[in-house]
C-alpha cells in the first residue's frame, strides 16, 4: 500500500515547517519512500509519528534516511535501515519540511505492507 502526501507551495518554493498530518488507517510496516517533485531542486522532509491520544506531540520515525531531493526531481529509498517502521491503526503522521528550495510541489509516498 502507499501512503501519499502532497506538499504544495501554492506556486512558490516550498518553505520549512509542518505541512500537515495524516491518520494511518491500519497496522502496517513501512518498507520505503519515494519523493517526486514538479521540478529539480532540493527538499528534505522529516516524517514524524504519534498515537492519536498523544497528538500533537510527534517524534521522527525517519532516522537518518529522511525523504530527500538534492538537485533532482525524484528519489527513493526502498531499504530502510534507521527508520522506526511499525505503524499502528490510528497513528498520526506529521510531514515536516526541514529545508527546501526551488521545488514548488512535492509528493512524498511511503510504501508499507499491511500487518
Amino acid at each position: 500500500m502507499f501512503i501519499n502526501y502532497v506538499i504544495d507551495g501554492g506556486g512558490a518554493a516550498i518553505t520549512a515547517g509542518t505541512k500537515g498530518y495524516l491518520e494511518i488507517p491500519l497496522d502496517c510496516t513501512v518498507n520505503g519512500w519515494t519523493v517526486l517533485a514538479n521540478q529539480s531542486g532540493n527538499i528534505v522532509v522529516d516524517i514524524k509519528r504519534c498515537s492519536y491520544g498523544s497528538f500533537p506531540t510527534t517524534a521522527s520515525i525517519a532516522g537518518s534516511e529522511l525523504p530527500t531531493l538534492m538537485g533532482v526531481q525524484s528519489n527513493q529509498n526502498l531499504s530502510l535501515n534507521t527508520w522506526t517502521t511499525s505503524l499502528s491503526k490510528g497513528d498520526i503522521l506529521e510531514f515536516y519540511v526541514n529545508s527546501a528550495d526551488t521545488v514548488q510541489r512535492a509528493t512524498v509516498s511511503i510504501r508499507a505492507t499491511r500487518n
